[in-house]
């Protein structure tokens, strides 16, 4: 029972178990995940880059094209493209003259040529009266 020695009351023994690791014990309690199903493939990511390659080069072919004629010089262009027509004849130029009527108190703008209006040819009205009846 007890030491012989011992004095006093005997205690009794407790048997512990030791306490798993933290790691072991979170991969316990979670349950497994059911893998993905085999029969469905993943989709080739092929065409779609090849795809976005052709966009990338479309785009950049289109930019490239936009700032090549401000990027080359008049002088490396072609000679024989640029071929110059002379005109036979000179366009005939219409000048067109508008006459504004200013309002009282307006004023015109300081470059403006001020010119009277021109004045329209008078109306001339014949009234000729009979004395046969009396009336026009």
């Amino acid at each position: 029972m007890g030491d012989p020695d011992q004095v006093g009351p005997v205690r009794p023994a407790v048997v512990t178990r030791p306490l798993p690791h933290p790691d072991t014990r979170m991969a316990a309690a979670a349950a497994p995940r059911p893998s993905a199903p085999a029969t469905r493939p993943r989709p080739d990511p092929n065409p779609l880059r090849l795809m976005a390659g052709f966009i990338g080069l479309a785009s950049l072919s289109a930019i490239a094209t936009g700032l090549m004629p401000s990027m080359v010089p008049a002088a490396a262009a072609d000679p024989a493209s640029a071929m110059i027509v002379a005109d036979p004849a000179p366009l005939a130029v219409k000048h067109v003259t508008r006459y504004v009527q200013l309002k009282p108190g307006q004023t015109a703008p300081p470059q403006a040529a001020v010119v009277a209006a021109p004045k329209p040819t008078p109306r001339v009205v014949v009234v000729t009266t009979t004395r046969q009846s009396g009336k026009p």
